[in-house]
């Protein structure tokens, strides 16, 4: 390999580790928001809000493409669309309806569900040392949710909810595939915008009908400063720029390497949980310390790889 290939593969680190450090940062701000305003109502919000930013982005990067990109199909957008709704509607679900135990280990196969799928759909090999840096990767990500202060006495169970988020990652996983094939022509940013576009539309509409059923509380004052800049970030960053650096992510080393970079978001948590002041256990830190080393034993065995 060259070293435009090294160069890339540390690009793609950063902007892998960036995407789960905001996704990371986000559990406890959503957390917090979550005893105030309405879950739903959050994650509708949370897409809208993210909007403006994206298509900002799109409007100060645009540049003449050297390739004219294909034509947009309706039909395409919608099934991305569908997707990125689905997998935040059925996480939603999934969580309230999970055993805390068990749910923490589904979430960390997350790169299993990834792998097994990009090998099915476009037949994506792994490179040298992936086995081991997944295996060590749900591992310690697994230990970090476990080792939640509190958790240990909730025990294992089933509740049906597990199943929710297994689809939920499966619908994540297709959409990361499915919108590098149909719309990276259109450059990592725009195609960010189009489907988060088309999603946000798809949320509002279920929001609609949920509150048209009485299902969602509206707050009945107005969010302080402090829930605003929350809002800010879990829309602006925990979506337009942390779906931006995610697709790019993607485009680049592919989605089952890229996944294993989202078992770092529980480790990049229990930071910004600490800074907030909540103490990590002993467990979480050797999780995290387990998955770090995971990913950084695959990118260095690359990057000796990547060297002419």
């Amino acid at each position: 390999m060259s070293a435009a290939a090294t160069s890339a593969l540390r690009r793609a680190t950063l902007v892998l580790l960036l995407s789960a450090l905001i996704w990371g940062a986000m559990v406890p701000v959503l957390s917090t928001l979550a005893h105030h305003y309405d879950k739903w109502l959050l994650s509708c919000l949370r897409y809208l809000l993210g909007m403006p930013a994206l298509w900002l982005a799109v409007l100060m990067t645009r540049q003449r493409p050297a390739v004219q990109p294909r034509p947009l199909r309706l039909g395409r957008l919608l099934q991305l669309g569908v997707a990125m709704s689905g997998f935040s509607v059925l996480y939603t679900f999934g969580v309230g309806h999970a055993h805390p135990a068990t749910a923490a280990i589904v979430l960390m196969c997350g790169p299993i569900v990834a792998t097994v799928l990009a090998r099915l759909m476009i037949g994506t090999r792994t490179p040298p040392g992936f086995l081991l840096t997944l295996v060590l990767v749900v591992v310690g990500g697994t230990v970090v949710m476990l080792g939640t202060p509190g958790r240990a006495s909730a025990g294992f169970g089933f509740e049906g909810g597990e199943l929710l988020l297994v689809i939920a990652q499966i619908f994540w996983s297709w959409y990361s595939i499915r919108a590098q094939q149909w719309l990276a022509d259109r450059g990592q940013i725009a195609l960010s915008a189009l489907t988060a576009t088309v999603a946000s539309v798809l949320l509002s509409l279920v929001c609609a009908v949920i509150w048209a059923t009485g299902g969602i509380d509206w707050p009945n004052e107005m969010p302080s400063v402090a829930d605003i800049c929350m809002l800010a970030w879990i829309s602006v960053l925990g979506v337009a720029v942390a779906v931006v650096l995610w697709n790019t992510g993607v485009s680049m080393v592919g989605l089952p390497v890229a996944s294993l970079f989202s078992n770092s978001a529980p480790v990049f948590a229990i930071g910004v949980a600490a800074l907030m002041g909540i103490e990590p256990s002993w467990l979480q830190i050797v999780g995290g310390i387990v998955v770090m080393a995971g990913i950084a034993q695959l990118q260095l065995r690359q990057m000796r790889r990547a060297r002419p």
